[in-house]
Formats: C-alpha cells, sequence, structure tokens
C-alpha cells in the first residue's frame, strides 16, 4: 500500500485542551503508514499553526480541504459534527476516521449510513477504550468460553472535565453547550459491545442533573444511570459522570458470566481481578465467601495477549496506555489488507446512538426507549 494521504480537520481551533488530532500524526509515522498533507480548521491560525508543524496545508474551508487529494480524513471537530463531515466526505470519495462518537442524534446517524452506502468508502470510529490491552484480553477469554455465558456487564466513565467547559473569558465553549444534550457513553459501552460482539437493543436511564449544581449555567448531567438491553439479551449497566469534583476513573469495567467473572480498577493500587470456575471448581452449587479467590487478570496476559505483550513499550509511546496505536494499527492493517473496517459505521452507532436516547430516556423519567439498528437505516 502506497503511504496514505491524510487530511486533518480540528487542529485545535477552540484553545482549550488537548488538540486531540495532532497526535494522529505521530501515530501514523510511527506505523509507517502515511502523512498529514493537509490541515483543517475553521480559526485560520490554528490551521496555519498545525500546517505549518506538519508541513502540510492549511484550509478554513471543508469543500476545498477535501479536494486537496486525500485519501482519508482524520474527523477530530466537535462531537456534533462528526456524522455530517464524515457524510460529506464519503460523498467526495475521502475514507473517513472519526474521531468518537459518531453521532450525536438517530437523524445524523441516518444521514451517515446513507453516505457510507452510496460510497462505498472507508469508514472507522477511532474509539480507543475497546484498544486497551484489558479489553482485547477480555474478549479473547470470553471467546476461548473462559466465562460461560456471559449475562451482565458494567461501564463507568467518570471524568471531571469542567476545565474543558468554558473560555478563559467565562463563555462557553462547545463541550460546554453541546455536552447537555447527550450522555458520554461510547467509551464504557463500546468495550463491552466489542468484547461480547453484541448490540444495544434498549435503554432506560435516570439522572441526578440539577442545572447549576455545580455550576452556573452548565446544564450537563452530573450523573447518568444506564440499564441497556442487548440483541443477545444481556444487561449493561453504564454510569457516566463528566462533571463531578472527584478523582479519574475512566475506564472500570465488570463482566458476569455461569463460568465466570472480571472486576476492573476501581482506584489506586487496586488490580483488575478475575474468576474462573474452571480453576477453582464449586464442590456444591453456591459455593462463595473465602474459599472462593480473585486471581489478578494480569496472570492470563502471556496466554491470551502475547502479541500485545510483545509490542507493548513501543504502544506505550501512544497515548492512553497505548490503546491510540493499536487503534490506528487496526484502521491501517485493514486498509493495507482490503479487510473491512474493525469499527464500521454500524459498529460506531451501535456504541453511539444510545448517548442521545440514554439523555432522552432520563429526561423522560427511565422510560424505556428502543434503540434502532443502524443496519436497517
Amino acid at each position: 500500500m502506497k503511504p496514505l494521504q491524510v487530511g486533518l480537520v480540528g487542529a485545535g481551533g477552540n484553545a482549550v485542551g488537548d488538540a486531540r488530532g495532532l497526535h494522529h500524526a505521530r501515530h501514523l509515522a510511527a506505523l509507517d503508514a502515511g502523512t498529514i498533507v493537509a490541515v483543517c480548521d475553521i480559526v485560520p491560525e490554528a490551521a496555519e499553526r498545525a500546517a505549518a508543524q506538519l508541513n502540510a496545508t492549511a484550509y478554513t474551508d471543508y469543500d476545498r480541504f477535501l479536494r486537496h487529494g486525500l485519501d482519508l480524513v482524520i474527523i477530530a471537530t466537535p462531537d456534533t459534527l462528526h456524522a455530517q463531515m464524515a457524510a460529506q466526505a464519503l460523498e467526495a470519495g475521502v475514507g473517513v476516521v472519526s474521531e468518537v462518537p459518531a453521532a450525536t442524534t438517530v437523524e445524523d446517524g441516518r444521514r451517515l449510513v446513507q453516505a457510507y452506502r452510496s460510497s462505498g468508502g472507508f469508514y472507522m470510529l477511532l474509539e480507543n477504550y475497546g484498544y486497551r490491552d484489558e479489553s482485547e484480553l477480555l474478549r479473547r477469554m470470553y471467546l476461548a468460553g473462559k466465562f460461560g455465558d456471559v449475562y451482565f456487564g458494567e461501564g463507568e466513565y467518570l471524568h471531571d472535565c469542567r476545565g474543558l467547559n468554558r473560555f478563559a473569558d467565562g463563555s462557553l465553549t462547545w463541550r460546554g453547550r453541546a455536552f447537555s444534550g447527550y450522555v458520554y457513553i461510547w467509551h464504557s459501552l463500546r468495550p463491552l459491545l466489542y468484547i461480547l460482539d453484541d448490540r444495544p437493543t434498549r435503554v432506560s436511564a435516570m439522572t441526578t442533573c440539577k442545572p447549576g449544581r455545580l455550576e452556573e449555567p452548565i446544564h450537563i448531567p452530573d450523573n447518568v444511570v444506564s440499564l441497556i438491553q442487548t440483541a443477545a439479551g444481556r444487561l449493561l449497566k453504564i454510569r457516566v459522570d463528566i462533571v463531578s469534583p472527584r478523582p479519574h476513573i475512566m475506564d472500570y469495567y465488570a463482566l458476569q458470566g455461569t463460568r465466570g467473572a472480571f472486576e476492573g480498577a476501581r482506584s489506586y493500587g487496586d488490580p483488575a481481578r478475575i474468576w474462573l470456575e474452571e480453576l477453582e471448581p464449586a464442590d456444591r452449587p453456591g459455593k462463595s465467601g473465602p474459599s472462593v479467590h480473585w486471581r489478578p487478570l494480569a496472570d492470563f496476559e502471556a496466554e491470551f495477549i502475547p502479541d500485545r505483550i510483545a509490542a507493548r513499550a513501543e504502544a506505550k509511546r501512544t497515548g492512553h496506555g497505548g490503546s491510540d496505536y493499536w487503534t490506528m494499527k487496526a484502521m491501517v492493517d485493514a486498509l493495507r489488507s482490503g479487510a473491512p473496517s474493525p469499527v464500521d459505521v454500524f459498529r460506531a452507532l451501535d456504541c453511539s446512538l444510545p448517548g442521545p436516547l440514554a439523555l432522552e430516556s432520563a429526561r423522560a423519567g427511565g422510560t424505556p426507549i428502543d434503540i434502532p439498528d443502524p443496519r436497517t437505516f
């Protein structure tokens, strides 16, 4: 495969938080996969600054940017723009890799699917928590039957993001405005769906949101707990809180199956742990208590993810504990081999559409809401 000619849209023009898109330049370079040749941002200074760093061409007009001769565009703009910008790129014959989420409304999800179907182009969601070593280890153990029939899972994303909600003058950033319209659920949900090869079908949620409780005039829900039913009949519980003052817990997961259980790390010094019935068989049903013991999840790495261990030093030079490396590598591998996208439009929407629908449910007092299958769009 010849090196990819890549465009980056979203160069951190709001000057609040990390310019996420710029990280992908070094990820591409580490994989010898391609070069960012064009940068687009509505803030001219941001586009020019990033383009100078990358020896690329700067644009402020997205349509002109898409005509640069790109193989692929990385979408790192505000959340509510992802679906429409991805659809535009696909319709222009440019492949898409998008930061989370794929869409923030069902209508935008439909628009994205229409563009994907009509173009036949490449699309991948850059959801990186599903590419953590822990997620891959659990998936391989699940597929090997170690947990038996998994019927319950949990995910939590507790991340105090209040510092990203305002500019220096006190006005609201796009996060301060947009995050009141959906639940930031994808990093908690996608890893579970990936591990279990499942999709969501219905959500019921409740929230403790009291506008202004922590910060006026922020209306972001301060705590949302969602119960999600899946196509395979599982129940997933997802808790999201992106405004409460507390230490971060952004990657807690748990699984319960007929032959095993998993509990992720919840605090400093508390390792992820696993119990498997095959290693500690019960001599009678219901055996529990001090005679049943957890084991560190790390004990199973050498058997199930030796490839990850071998590349760990290289992967950890990227962000999010190495998961950024594996996310980009999965994209590059798919393009090089001609394989389908590992997180295509449909899988992307499986983890994205529950975000707005969970908040809709919570605002209706927990009323269950069906989650459409994007494959039917």
